[in-house]
């Protein structure tokens, strides 16, 4: 059984767990926890933790192309 061409050709992640990035659309800055291909969904995602605005520890799956690098200079 042959997998989909999908599926056996990676595009290298750009980012790695620890970097800190944010949604391009704003919000919170994230750490990266694990970042890779997915069975149902084409390209890398990651998965991202960050703390509310209640400090409660947020957790969720982000497809790579909708994060950029957070700045050094935002405020949490």
């Amino acid at each position: 059984m042959r997998l989909p061409r999908r599926l056996t050709r990676r595009a290298k992640p750009a980012y790695r767990s620890g970097d800190v990035l944010k949604l391009k659309s704003g919000g919170r800055p994230m750490t990266v926890t694990w970042s890779g291909p997915v069975l149902f969904a084409p390209g890398n995602w990651l998965i991202c933790q960050w703390f509310s605005d209640a400090g409660e520890l947020r957790q969720e799956m982000f497809p790579e192309e909708t994060l950029e690098r957070a700045s050094h200079m935002a405020a949490a």
